[in-house]
């Protein structure tokens, strides 16, 4: 009986574990390519922008929230809607994405 608490801990502890490195590796890589995207793409340069940040939440999934320099009270919310292609979801003005994206 007590093995089997044991392997269940330690079962419960790999899929946490799991589940939260797997969710670190996609805000990564959604922070890293929007970063590029505004950098590369936008023309933003790295010193325009504050902050990227994405989080988990029901729609969309992975929001990934920016600020810039420019307004640092701001919080911009964009998504890649799972293709790469980035669009900035709120309505805020200005609109961020400079390239017909949005």
């Amino acid at each position: 009986m007590r093995k089997v608490v044991i392997i269940v801990t330690i079962i419960t502890v790999l899929i946490i574990v799991g589940i939260y490195a797997t969710l670190q590796i996609k805000y990564n890589t959604l922070e890293k390519s929007l970063s590029d995207h505004l950098i590369s793409v936008e023309g933003y340069s790295e010193s325009d922008i504050i902050s990227i940040k994405a989080k988990l939440s029901s729609m969309p999934k992975f929001p990934v929230y920016v600020r810039f320099a420019d307004d640092p009270d701001t919080d911009y919310i964009f998504t890649d809607r799972d293709a790469s292609t980035w669009t900035q979801l709120d309505p805020k003005k200005p609109q961020r994405l400079k390239k017909g994206n949005n």
